[in-house]
């Protein structure tokens, strides 16, 4: 898929402590933490070792010697067109090349397999613009499947983890589940999915294998298996997509660790960039109904005195009609793609809601110090051959009205010659924009790249929840949140606030309505991610708009340490009962930060195990109510005066 960079970029430095090494027949990619070593077979690759801090934690049978004659390449650039600096290294092999990747700021390699037809292709266009072939045809992919790696389990008293998630969010609300089990030597397992941790109990080490792919059901060819374990070896099946080996330490706290800092590399977060307040007024449900001009200045000025950093104009800003716009019935249905084919026009601004076209907005929100962001919809139609044209479209949105954030939404990849002109887009656009533009990737239906597909690109726009269809609770938006943090950064995940006093008729007498809870509860619940204001800011109370002055300058003044490390979860599984909130640890563990939440939570006080000594820490509320102990070396108690109260504590290296 050329997720990875594929041309060495002038002047670009290798990391500290990084190598990549072909002699003897045996390839060997690493970091001064994590080191892999593959045998060189003419059939391909045949691991050797695995080792974290020297230590080796997964050994496959020894083979005899490798192919001392490939050709082999070393260069440095991005890990991914938005990456960390990465030491890239290719192996040709007879038909196949391999493509490997390892940062400094990561215990993981990256590996792409490429086909000798894949990399014709790549050499052909103009530009690393990603796989638009497979490698032979479907059925015959499908009956013998390719296997990345074929480990042979060192320890017979090993663990599994199976992360099973699930994105189309308009459809499902349990969005990680994760299973654990003993691989023992009886029982073989077939899975399906993008992400497992093999680890032992003993020593709380382990190594994650992850796939840089869609969910299995959103595949345009779908894997029979993607893990394997027959009872000695663990397999990872599927070579149409980049995977990672991820070592760690530490148990199931520093597999979080590890799966946020590799996924910290492939799109580090930029202040100014990621981790922005965005307004949408979407979440109302008035759709565009009161889209225009007017009203749209109201809401900047609204924005710029909450603290906000963009407002984003939905669908409906634009001259074309879609099924979702309230015009849809007289407009004859609308379109959901096929965008250019309807009207030419479709992408211009609407004459009638904006007949000044986006320049009295544009130029009003520059002297409020607010940005604006924009809807849109790549066409899916004829696997987006209409991609240039897009990009263009999304490029004269930056140049013409400053614009630099791009919800996406739409998107139907249902094909590899689809995914290849969707990352396309994604690339074209943001190296035509000199990367000033940004994308939220939508998750919530249809078939598109989820959670690990094309990580690069942007944030993740997880879930559309309405109080109209009474399908919102602030607890089980923080769930959410605070369940993907196991395997997701936060910052990478744009969670919503909606307006919690409106529709309080649909919630009946519900101890867990919206209503219940104060808004910059509702705030902090979700302010360790990409906060996204999801209403029309008009329509909120007084009360509302001062709960959200108090609390949006204190994250903004702190949210550069909080995106600076990972977010760890803490505390229970929220449910509506609990005291649950998040750990950031900073870069150096120098700084870090801990939020909690009190719902309906009959106890005030509790004991939380932290990742860091709090000893050796100076403590100090920043927000919120409530008192903290240190009661352990890695022990803090924490009291919460009030049910629905919280409490932000910031924490500095003595």
């Amino acid at each position: 898929m050329m997720m990875l960079s594929s041309t060495p970029v002038p002047g670009a430095v290798v990391p500290e402590g990084c190598f990549a090494v072909y002699e003897a027949g045996v390839v060997a990619v690493g970091n001064r933490r994590f080191e892999r070593r593959w045998l060189v077979l003419p059939e391909g690759l045949s691991p050797l070792s695995v080792r974290l801090d020297g230590r080796e934690l997964l050994v496959p049978a020894d083979i005899a010697a490798g192919i001392s004659d490939a050709r082999w390449e070393t260069f440095a650039a991005p890990l991914t067109c938005t990456g960390a600096p990465a030491l890239h290294a290719r192996l040709e092999l007879g038909t196949a090349r391999y493509h490997f990747a390892v940062t400094a700021g990561a215990a993981a390699i990256t590996v792409e397999r490429e086909s000798e037809l894949a990399a014709a292709a790549v050499a052909e266009a103009a530009g690393p613009t990603g796989l638009e072939i497979d490698p032979a045809p479907e059925a015959e992919r499908s009956a013998a499947f390719e296997c990345c790696e074929n480990l042979e389990a060192a320890s017979p008293h090993l663990r599994l983890l199976e992360f099973r998630f699930a994105d189309q969010t308009d459809r499902h609300d349990n969005l990680l589940d994760i299973r654990e089990y003993r691989l023992g030597p009886v029982e073989p397992l077939r899975l399906r999915g993008v992400l497992w941790a093999v680890e032992s109990p003993l020593s709380g080490e382990g190594i994650a294998l992850l796939k840089l792919a869609p969910l299995p059901e959103s595949r345009p060819i779908a894997d029979p298996v993607d893990f394997e374990w027959d009872c000695r070896s663990l397999r990872l099946h599927g070579d149409r997509y980049p995977w990672a080996a991820i070592g760690y330490s530490g148990g199931r706290c520093g597999l979080t660790r590890a799966l946020q800092e590799f996924q910290r590399e492939l799109r580090p977060p930029r202040c100014g960039r990621d981790g922005i307040a965005i307004s949408n007024t979407w979440g109302d449900r008035n759709r565009d109904q009161a889209l225009n001009e007017k009203f749209m200045l109201r809401e900047l000025e609204i924005a710029a005195g909450i603290g906000l950093d963009a407002c984003q104009i939905d669908d409906g800003w634009q001259s074309g009609v879609t099924v979702n716009s309230s015009a849809a019935q007289q407009a004859g249905g609308g379109v959901w793609e096929g965008y250019h084919a309807v009207n030419p026009d479709f992408w211009k601004v609407h004459p009638g809601r904006f007949p000044n076209g986006l320049a009295p907005l544009t130029e009003r929100a520059s002297k409020l110090g607010v940005g604006i962001g924009l809807w849109f919809s790549p066409d899916s139609a004829d696997d987006f051959a209409n991609w240039e044209k897009d990009v263009e479209t999304v490029c004269r949105f930056e140049r013409e009205f400053g614009v630099e954030w791009i919800k996406i939404d739409g998107v139907k990849s249902r094909t590899r010659k689809g995914e290849a002109n969707l990352r396309r887009f994604f690339r074209s656009a943001m190296e035509r924009s000199g990367a000033k533009l940004t994308f939220d990737l939508d998750v919530t239906a249809e078939v598109r790249p989820g959670y690990f597909g094309m990580p690069e690109f942007g944030t993740l726009f997880v879930e559309n929840r309405y109080s109209d269809w009474r399908r919102w609770w602030p607890y089980a938006t923080f769930r959410n949140l605070w369940q993907l943090a196991q395997a997701i950064p936060p910052v990478r995940l744009r969670f919503e606030c909606l307006n919690p006093e409106r529709n309080q008729e649909k919630y009946a007498a519900d101890p867990l309505a919206p209503v219940h809870y104060p808004m910059d509860w509702i705030f902090c619940s979700v302010m360790a991610a990409s906060p996204l204001i999801w209403c029309e800011l008009g329509s909120l109370s007084e009360t509302c708009r001062k709960a959200l002055k108090k609390i949006v300058p204190v994250w903004k003044a702190y949210r550069e340490e909080l995106y600076s490390g990972v977010t760890l979860p803490v505390g229970p599984c929220p449910d509506g009962t609990t005291t649950s909130g998040f750990f950031t640890v900073g870069a150096g563990e120098s700084v870090c930060h801990l939020i909690l939440l009190r719902d309906l939570d009959s106890r005030s006080g509790h004991e939380f195990e932290l990742p860091v000594d709090p000893r050796e820490y100076t403590i100090r509320r920043i927000a919120g109510d409530g008192e903290f102990e240190v009661t352990g070396i890695d022990r803090l108690t924490c009291t919460l005066p009030a049910e629905r109260s919280y409490l932000w504590l910031h924490f500095s290296r003595s």
